[in-house]
């Protein structure tokens, strides 16, 4: 194939949108809240290169806002996100399955509001209808921490609380799945893995992970979770930080290796894209602030060719090099969220 027809091939994948479940734009958003058009201006012309569709756009709350300011906190990225859309006509806030696909036949992007840790529900289940009523459609109970819904997933091959989901993690569980709000596994230690799959019935969803068998850490899904979520008809989307521990091995092609991995296991339907794009805010941080994040949890090892939403036709062009199929790839980048979607919202 000539590199003009695998162009043209990139193309018409790419066509119908890419969908990325997990990116933290409410997080950036907020810490730029004195200006505005940041939307617009910083993240725009990045998403609209990579031919992206659909973002989750996740809230979530850094440690120096807690406990006393996370409901706030919350509450203010949302509000920055709606301001920023107002501002952005090319983007939409979508609640429902319906507002995205029309949102994707208008050539919008399609932002969809995720909550990564349940931190700003505190102990209050009626904050979930708030959230709910404001646009959250998807929620993973945890990040690395424990809060009073559940514990994480640590950054180790072991040593995770043994403890699974708290009586509220259990009641916010029901409850999303009653309201029609997508639960995520990301980050959640194995017991309470096991929990939520024993207490819902919809087909789960990992927003972003890697798998262990690359990447051994608790934070990350084993082979019997992928196969848990097969069985559950559920997609697990794939991350582009955690593609190894090692800075040399964290390349393109071990980022299609954890996508091949999963689909190996339990077909292609059951995997996605949760690309996880973090060094736009990595780059911002002062060194004592890499420090400890590499000391509480990892140092992120950023993909040199797969850094940012523009840069996602070299995925669609590697997977194309590693022979999947236009439907393969169709389903990888957007297809299999799409059904995610239908079925939940």
């Amino acid at each position: 194939m000539t590199e003009t027809s695998t162009e043209a091939r990139i193309d018409q994948l790419q066509a119908g949108g890419i969908i990325d479940l997990h990116f933290d734009l409410p997080m950036d958003l907020y810490a730029k809240r004195e200006r505005e058009n940041v939307l617009g201006t910083e993240f725009l012309p990045e998403l609209e290169a990579g031919n992206i569709g659909v973002v989750g756009v996740a809230i979530y709350i850094e440690d120096r806002y807690l406990p006393d300011a996370g409901l706030r906190v919350a509450l203010d990225q949302i509000a920055r996100l709606y301001a920023e859309t107002q501002a952005c006509p090319q983007c939409a806030i979508c609640k429902s399955y319906r507002d995205i696909e029309n949102a994707l036949k208008e050539d919008k992007i399609a932002l969809v509001i995720t909550m990564e840790g349940a931190e700003p529900l505190g102990t209050d289940l009626n904050l979930l209808r708030a959230f709910y009523e404001l646009g959250v459609r998807s929620i993973g109970l945890t990040h690395a921490r424990s809060n009073e819904a559940a514990h994480g997933g640590i950054f180790a091959s072991s040593g995770s609380s043994r403890e699974g989901l708290t009586g509220f993690g259990r009641d916010l569980v029901r409850e999303c799945e009653a309201l029609g709000v997508i639960i995520d596994l990301a980050h959640i230690n194995p017991a309470g893995f096991n929990d939520i799959l024993s207490a819902t019935t919809k087909p789960p969803i990992v927003s972003h992970t890697n798998v262990r068998r690359y990447y051994d850490i608790e934070r990350n899904i084993s082979d019997d979770q992928i196969k848990m979520i097969g069985e559950r008809r559920g997609v697990i989307g794939v991350n582009s930080v955690l593609v190894s521990p090692k800075e040399e091995a964290s390349t393109l092609d071990r980022y299609v290796d954890h996508i091949e991995h999963i689909a190996n296991l339990i077909g292609i339907d059951g995997v996605g894209i949760g690309f996880d794009f973090f060094e736009f805010i990595y780059s911002q941080w002062p060194e004592s602030a890499k420090k400890q994040l590499a000391e509480k949890l990892t140092t992120p090892h950023f993909i040199p060719d797969l850094r940012n939403h523009s840069q996602a036709r070299n995925l669609t062009r590697k997977l194309i090099e590693r022979g999947f199929s236009d439907e393969q790839i169709e389903k990888i980048l957007r297809r299999n969220w799409l059904r995610i979607f239908q079925e939940w919202l």
